[in-house]
């Protein structure tokens, strides 16, 4: 068991080693808890000065330690004063737990990625985000973070959604008077904004869908398969349980308001394709019955899987003709095998929107293709339906084919009416001499 590392309550809080601290130039913090009260500072903001060495940092904390011990320190921040973003955090992730469970394991690996991104701060001292307090926390730390992630790495749309995770968070600490302000906004003005996010227009191309289907594992194919015959979410599918499955044979699938992103129920029907997916997992090891609290795409005895990333990442690479490389140490696709996931730019959500124009173009009326994908309304379902060129080549020659077809309907008719009717010419009713001999056409 390697042997836990002592500090004696002097640190550095940034992203150098901790055998550089004492050449490095960030600042020394001071943590120490006594009679249940914990004591975290700032050594240099304490002192009203920078200091350079460990051992003048641990001679400064000694001396604030006996302060404290003696009873002659200033007393304690208010809650406020003291409360980071990590603690703020954790507040509202057990705030979450209970408003929606579904989502834990989301919220969870969501918030960690926020709180360990490295921000710098104008002091040049740099932390991780979890690390910084709440009041301290401005505007200005958040654009910080923002570029921090677009060095990382992180695309724009995910850059927003952790945005939006933080300033969910701060509203709720707001209704909850854990803070006094937010740092999204100045006023009634909001300060830290959101880029904007072009819309996807990926689907699936022609012939892809077998390649990709090819390339998946038993457990992944049928995941990608029931997310093309249903439209549903990943997360969805994923919490999916045996006793949403209605009928015998299966009919439909409700997914219950705590299950769904609009937080309303949904019902799905199952296509025939679909009943044969649920068919082929219905059957436990044991040759029973999964039993209703099942998941129905868990592993083999029903419990859930909570992840597919790196199965999806190596099935999309192998169905584009890329040999999947990953490091040795960290299992992380290599710099080239990202370079080609980026490059082919299909997302897993993106089967929902295969699914959602699928049925569009194969009838279903688009306000019954709005229910079925669960949106709000229509015009939020436009933006999943959008066609790729191949799809849009197909849809222009389909209706040429209809209009020459109604063009020879219309010239067919205009031949046919052509010489007059055999009572022309006389107001008696009676034919006329151009009409006697000849068979008058017959019109259906």
């Amino acid at each position: 068991m390697q042997k836990r590392h002592r500090n004696d309550g002097v640190r550095k809080i940034c992203a150098c080693p901790v055998r550089a601290w004492a050449k490095c130039a960030h600042s020394w913090h001071f943590n120490y808890k006594w009679r249940g009260v914990h004591y975290r500072l700032s050594l240099d903001r304490e002192l009203g000065k920078h200091i350079e060495g460990k051992t003048v940092a641990k001679r400064e904390a000694e001396r604030i330690r006996q302060e404290i011990r003696d009873g002659r320190f200033r007393a304690p921040l208010p809650l406020r004063d003291r409360l980071t973003l990590r603690l703020l955090m954790k507040a509202y992730r057990e705030h979450l737990a209970v408003k929606r469970p579904g989502r834990s394991e989301v919220d969870k690996a969501h918030a960690a990625l926020i709180l360990r991104t490295v921000v710098p701060a104008v002091t040049s001292e740099t932390r991780q985000l979890g690390d910084w307090l709440v009041c301290e926390t401005t505007a200005d730390t958040l654009e910080r973070f923002r570029q921090a992630r677009l060095a990382a790495g992180g695309g724009p749309v995910g850059i927003n959604r952790n945005l939006g995770f933080l300033s969910a968070m701060w509203n709720w600490a707001l209704e909850h008077d854990h803070v006094e302000s937010t740092p999204f906004k100045k006023g009634t003005k909001t300060v830290v904004r959101k880029v904007q996010e072009l819309p996807r227009s990926r689907r699936l191309e022609a012939g892809e869908d077998e390649k990709l289907l090819a390339a998946c594992g038993p457990h992944l194919r049928a995941l990608v398969e029931a997310a093309i015959e249903t439209g549903c979410r990943q997360g969805e599918l994923l919490s999916l349980q045996w006793w949403q499955v209605r009928g015998d044979p299966p009919t439909d699938i409700a997914l219950p308001a705590a299950k769904t992103k609009t937080r309303q129920d949904r019902v799905v029907p199952l296509s025939t394709r679909m009943r044969a997916i649920l068919e082929m997992r219905r059957l436990a090891p044991d040759g029973e019955k999964h039993p209703g609290g099942a998941h129905v795409f868990g592993n083999e005895i029903g419990q859930a899987v909570k992840s597919i990333g790196t199965a999806w990442d190596n099935a999309v690479l192998r169905a584009h003709g890329v040999t999947v490389e990953r490091g040795e140490k960290t299992h992380a696709l290599t710099t080239g095998c990202r370079a080609a996931l980026r490059g082919i730019n299909l997302h897993f959500h993106d089967l929902r929107r295969e699914a959602g124009s699928r049925w569009l173009e194969g009838g279903v009326p688009i306000h019954v293709v709005s229910k079925w994908l669960g949106h709000t309304n229509v015009a939020q379902t436009s933006t999943y339906l959008a066609t790729t060129t191949g799809t849009q080549a197909d849809t222009m020659q389909r209706f040429e084919e209809t209009r020459a077809r109604l063009q020879k309907l219309a010239t067919r008719g205009r031949k046919r009416h052509r010489n007059p009717p055999p009572t022309a010419g006389r107001t008696d009713g009676k034919p006329s001499k151009t009409a006697v001999g000849r068979e008058a056409p017959s019109i259906h």
